[in-house]
């Protein structure tokens, strides 16, 4: 199966199933994908309905036991964006979902027995296949980006042969050509690199322990400052920032994002950039924040797609890949991230952790 069929595969099974379905995180209850299907049924944007808590869907009743390895039909009162509510059967299928342990839910209005059980049978079979297309897509991604080494590096190899070998032969068009070709190569193996590491986070198991935040955003902008010493750039780190998770994924986030607020302040003549946590609804927020470029709010929704940028490659270099990768790792923290910015104007990366639900931010 190619890469096309698998991604045509999934939107059948579950972006554009008439069925309303939706994700949720088995551990934090995130929500994490939602269908058209149910955006229409509980009347929400897709981005609003991904950042409601999943007790305002059920209207604060208890939504099964999140442990369950086995399939629940639960009946309850769900609530849409206009307030009213309705009566539905959920079945909730536990399976894999980018990586994650998660609950596929299929939400039905009330229905009978008859219907409930082939409910149920519908959502083990398409909770197979989906599992099964995302099992599909990490393997190919990783495969490819295997196979793709060898030629790159003949490429490379070959072009520069013949800029040693036959540079005094050829005119400076001729030596343009082959430094594009390098560079060219270049670039398609950092790509490569990206989507390793986008398909490795995913594949990771999670180590969760208490990590100060502080000290590794500490650490990020001494090495960013002896890469580029010419750069003048003011960090204001809040100290004793901590959180339970995985320590190398948690470093990995905060490169990029502390990376990318170097990068995209690289214009700016007085650059700052800060690192704190704030409290979020009832639960701690931790954010990047620069004075760089910024971004037109109106393209947000696009920010965490793989290789999409909102900068040209001539203005900001870079992958396209980080903020996908960013994504992904506070997703296997049960988590969420999403960014505040403006136009010149900079830009604020917000993110949570699922592990951390408290009331109070502790020091």
């Amino acid at each position: 199966m190619t890469l096309r069929e698998s991604d045509s595969g999934y939107r059948e099974l579950f972006e554009e199933n008439p069925q309303p379905m939706w994700v949720c995180h088995r551990e934090s209850r995130r929500l994490l994908a939602v269908n058209e299907a149910a955006l229409r049924l509980y009347g929400y944007r897709r981005e609003q309905f991904l950042e409601l808590a999943l007790d305002h869907l059920n209207g604060g009743e208890t939504m099964g036991d999140p442990a369950a390895t086995q399939d629940q039909l639960l009946r309850s009162r769900q609530l849409r964006k206009d307030g009213s509510s309705f009566q539905a059967q959920l079945v909730c299928h536990p399976c894999q979902f980018k990586g994650e342990r998660v609950q596929l839910v299929l939400v039905c209005e009330e229905g009978n027995a008859q219907q409930e059980a082939q409910l149920r049978d519908w959502v083990v079979r398409q909770g197979s296949l989906l599992e099964a297309a995302q099992r599909e897509l990490e393997t190919f991604s990783y495969s490819i980006s295997h196979d793709l080494r060898a030629p790159l590096r003949h490429i490379d190899g070959f072009s520069r042969a013949l800029m040693d070998d036959y540079g005094t032969l050829l005119d400076g068009q001729g030596k343009e050509y082959l430094t594009r070709i390098c560079q060219a190569a270049e670039k398609m193996s950092q790509l490569i690199d990206a989507m390793q590491q986008l398909s490795r986070v995913g594949r990771a198991e999670l180590s969760l322990e208490q990590v100060d935040l502080s000290v590794k955003a500490q650490v990020i902008s001494l090495e960013l400052k002896h890469r580029e010493p010419g750069r003048r750039v003011e960090f204001a780190i809040e100290e004793g920032v901590k959180a339970e998770a995985d320590s190398k994924l948690v470093r990995q986030l905060l490169e990029i994002l502390i990376g990318n607020a170097w990068k995209f302040s690289s214009k700016t003549p007085s650059a700052l950039i800060s690192f704190g946590a704030v409290e979020q609804q009832g639960e701690k927020a931790y954010f990047v924040r620069d004075n760089g470029a910024g971004f037109d709010m109106a393209y947000a929704d696009k920010l965490f797609t793989v290789f999409h940028r909102l900068h040209r490659a001539d203005e900001f270099e870079g992958s396209g890949v980080g903020l996908a990768i960013a994504q992904r790792i506070v997703a296997r923290h049960g988590g969420r991230i999403w960014a505040e910015s403006a136009p010149g104007a900079g830009a604020t990366f917000y993110f949570t952790l699922g592990s951390e639900r408290q009331s109070t931010i502790d020091g």
